[in-house]
């Protein structure tokens, strides 16, 4: 039997080759995702060990437990520095002042988004700079830059450009030089920088205080790294602490890490989508193949082969085939994600090289997944093949399909149960309570699972619903019963597709109905027509002068205005959002909020207000006192509480007088709401304010559509982010597809002959199978949509107590995901199509 099965193979390398494919595949996703987040790993501790190299001890000042304090720079000072020259074992001594800023580009707006940009000393002598243009700054007004800094902002050497941070407003500075780094990097990491003289590094990083980020210390000659990191404890004092480089590093490494380690289960997740999209293929595969050995199996076992026998050849043949294609894709996998490492660390990180890792663990597991699938995916086969009776070697009548009774039965069984679950988690909520988000979730997966199963039995209306479109010709009507005929094979075919979609239509509803929630509760709530404020994802959050406040509201048509501030304040020992506000009541009612308790038209430098949920959190109430130590203030204050708010997602927070703005993170506002008169034009009233904020580029002005779309563009990455990922998926899918199709013409040689020989021309032969192909894809194409908006539709449900309370439909992604079906189809059909076309008649028709 062994020698019978690996003669069998060898006799369909074809046939063989197109059932590896999905094997291949989804093993190469699994390496690739685990070679990626290793290789990621290691170059960015590549990267990292680069910072202060060939120190042997960093003195740096001490983290502060909240993250209020944290944003607000601490420095070793430069008492501590001079300590530290004076110790014993010291040797050569290097600072560094690094932190972020904002700056802004040719075109007016702020350099970078997600990647801050960095200012830092040209005396920081940690990273190796390369001087590509210019020279290095010389006086406080000067700055060179990395290289690109210089693409992303359009400047070059001879340009002005504005910077800001958080204690220094508005400066010019003349670009005297562009840097690089070593490799022909143009940055660290993908960050865009700026380096000042010390002092001015100083100004804008610790508001001119003499502290520094990080001072460098190497031991002197005949000093172990041990005995200077003693010398040093005994000096650094109480704000500073020393560690070793090695220590430093350690530590650095666990934190990128982790951020790796969640990049990694993320792809993760998406490798094992296409290890089960590849179980439908490689099932579905078998099966066919077993069908078209019908004759060959019954002939084996009418000499006296057992089922053991059979049920143990093609498991043989499953295994040996899933080893081989096991290997191929984690070759593959890990060849593509070298690739994929090197793209990510030369486009996005900017490190010049990159390093492959190949843990144990990615070929290990790609290979289980390429065998183990393979061998399951085989069993349901093997066993029915084992089950063939030796007289069907003795006829060539067809063998009918097997009934779909029992799948159905279990789809429909398991498609109620489903539904009850999600209707039981998500009644709460439809009754305007909390949903019990574990039952929805459970619900949502026998729903999806479930559908999964009635493939089958919907395939039969759909597929002839979708074949309508091609009704109208001989050819289509053909294709239409093709696709219908066998609703096991088709289901299968299409459920690999359904499954990618699926995922998609759902990931995107809920996205969508997300922005749309955002953008229906600032039309329906939020008062104001105009906003005054800056792009979410700039590194240091940009204001503007509060003096031109009063501008603001002197414009015509302007009914009130309202700035705030926002700092990330201490509250009884908590970390709280506070604001802060020249008129309390005017911004409430801009932000559609309301008082509750304690009503105030002006809150006194002692008093504060506080929605309900937050007083409840604390304890606290009407009248009580509670103590409020603010990012950048180094004594507490007492506060009591004037006014209790009513819980809004715009307002929730605590709210004071603007006499205690001078300790806040942001000493200026960072936004404004603008109330237009009824009888103004919202676009003159925009247009006017714009003029006045003329020397603020940091912000703009925007109507509630512009806000709410600047509020949501993390929303729309995700969105594109998701859909390529899943788009790798499907291509399993699309295999798949290929892989049915050119089985199913092989299958059919006979049949296909026997129309050509009555009359079938080649053209409409090559229409058939193309009819065939793209009616499965937009089988599995209708299918996900509608269970992915199904599925969203749940999503936003169970999450409309936390805001998502509008299902929006992404109608645009939906039409393309339909166009991108048929697109499918018709690169699937290429191959089966020309192959089917060209059958030889004679061959095609004769009995031996």
């Amino acid at each position: 039997m062994l020698r019978a099965t690996l003669k069998g193979m060898a006799a369909r390398k074809a046939r063989l080759a197109l059932t590896s494919i999905a094997i291949v595949l989804g093993s190469a996703f699994i390496a690739a995702a685990l070679v990626l987040t290793a290789s990621i790993q290691t170059t960015v501790d590549d990267l990292n060990g680069e910072s202060y190299a060939g120190a042997d001890v960093l003195v740096r000042p001490l983290e502060p437990e909240t993250r209020g304090d944290r944003l607000v720079r601490e420095g070793v000072t430069g008492e501590t520095l001079a300590a530290i020259e004076a110790a014993e074992g010291v040797g050569e001594v290097t600072t560094t002042v690094s932190w972020m800023v904002n700056a802004i580009g040719d075109n007016g707006k702020i350099v970078g988004g997600l990647s801050p940009t960095i200012a830092t000393n040209w005396g920081d002598e940690s990273t190796d700079r390369e001087l590509r243009e210019g020279r290095a700054p010389e006086t406080d007004g000067e700055v060179a830059v990395s290289a690109k800094f210089a693409a992303d902002s359009g400047y070059t050497v001879g340009d002005t450009v504005t910077a800001y941070s958080e204690s220094v407003q508005n400066t010019e500075y003349a670009i005297v030089g562009v840097y690089g780094y070593p490799g022909g990097r143009d940055s660290i990491g993908g960050t865009t920088e700026l380096a000042f003289t010390t002092p001015e590094a100083q100004r804008l990083v610790f508001g001119g205080e003499d502290a520094y980020s990080m001072v460098a210390v190497d031991a002197a000659e005949g000093v172990s790294t041990s005995e200077l990191l003693a010398s040093l404890e005994s000096v650094v004092g109480a704000e500073s602490e020393a560690l070793t480089w090695e220590a430093y590093n350690a530590e650095v490494n666990a934190e990128t890490a982790e951020a790796t380690g969640l990049i990694g289960k993320f792809l993760l997740g998406f490798g094992l989508v296409a290890v089960f999209v590849s179980v439908f293929l490689i099932a579905n595969t078998f099966s066919i193949v077993i069908a078209g050995r019908l004759k060959e199996i019954a002939m084996m076992r009418a000499i006296g082969a057992g089922r053991g026998q059979v049920i143990r050849s093609v498991l043989a043949e499953a295994l040996l085939l899933g080893t081989v294609a096991g290997v191929i894709g984690t070759a593959v996998g890990i060849a593509g994600g070298g690739v994929l490492t090197s793209v990510v660390a030369n486009m996005i990180l900017d490190a010049g090289q990159s390093s492959l890792t190949v843990p144990p663990t990615a070929v290990l597991t790609a290979l289980a997944v390429g065998i183990g699938v393979t061998v399951l995916s085989a069993l349901v086969p093997a066993v029915r093949a084992s089950k063939i009776p030796p007289v069907e070697a003795m006829r060539e009548a067809v063998k009918a399909d097997k009934p779909i009774t029992a799948l159905t039965v279990t789809g429909g069984t398991v498609t109620a149960a489903g539904v009850g679950a999600l209707a039981l988690g998500l009644s709460e909520s439809l009754g305007g309570d909390t949903a019990d988000l574990t039952a929805a979730a459970v619900g949502a997966g026998l729903v999806f699972v479930g559908l999964t199963l009635l493939t089958a039995w919907l395939s039969k209306p759909l597929v002839n619903a979708l074949g309508l479109l091609w009704a109208w010709s001989f050819a289509g009507r053909l294709g239409r019963r093709n696709a219908g005929r066998n609703p096991r094979r088709t289901a299968v075919t299409a459920a690999a597709l359904m499954i990618g979609v699926t995922l998609v239509t759902a990931t995107a509803t809920l996205l969508t109905s997300v922005k749309a929630s955002i953008s229906h509760y600032f039309e329906d709530n939020v008062k104001a027509e105009l906003f005054v404020s800056g792009p979410i994802t700039a590194a240091v959050a940009p204001t503007f002068d509060p003096a031109l406040m009063d501008e603001i509201r002197a414009v015509d048509g302007v009914e009130s205005a309202v700035e705030l501030y926002y700092d990330p304040s201490d509250i009884n020992g908590t970390e709280q959002r506070v604001y802060a506000t020249s008129d309390l009541e005017a911004g409430i009612a801009l932000y559609g909020g309301a008082f509750l308790e304690g009503e105030t038209t002006e809150l006194a430098d002692d008093e504060i207000a506080v929605n309900a949920t937050a007083a409840e959190t604390l304890g606290v109430g009407l009248g009580d006192t509670v103590t409020a130590t603010f990012s950048r203030g180094d004594a507490p204050h007492e506060f009591t509480i004037a006014a209790i708010l009513e819980d809004n997602e715009s307002t929730d927070g605590w709210y004071l007088a603007t006499a205690h703005t001078d300790e806040f993170y942001t000493t200026r506002p960072t936004s404004a709401l603008v109330d237009v008169a009824d009888d103004a034009e919202i676009e003159a009233v925009a247009d006017d304010v714009d003029a006045i904020l003329a020397d603020e580029p940091a912000v703009s002005v925007q109507n509630h559509e512009e806000y709410a779309a600047q509020t949501t563009v993390l929303y729309d990455f995700a969105i594109l982010a998701i859909q390529l990922l899943l788009g790798l998926a499907m291509i399993v899918a699309v295999i798949g597809v290929v892989n049915t199709l050119i089985l199913s013409v092989l299958e059919r040689t006979r049949e296909l002959g026997m129309l050509r020989a009555i009359g079938l021309t080649r053209g409409q032969t090559t229409r058939m199978v193309t009819v065939e192909s793209v009616t499965i894809a937009l089988f599995g194409a209708v299918l996900g949509i509608g269970t992915g908006l199904g599925l969203g539709w749940a999503l936003q449900v169970a999450l409309a107590d936390t805001g998502v309370d509008v299902f929006a439909v992404p109608v645009g992604l939906v039409f393309g995901y339909l166009a991108a079906a048929v697109l499918v189809g018709l690169l699937a059909a290429i191959a089966p199509a020309v192959r089917a076309s060209k059958v030889n008649i004679l061959s095609a028709i004769s009995y031996e």
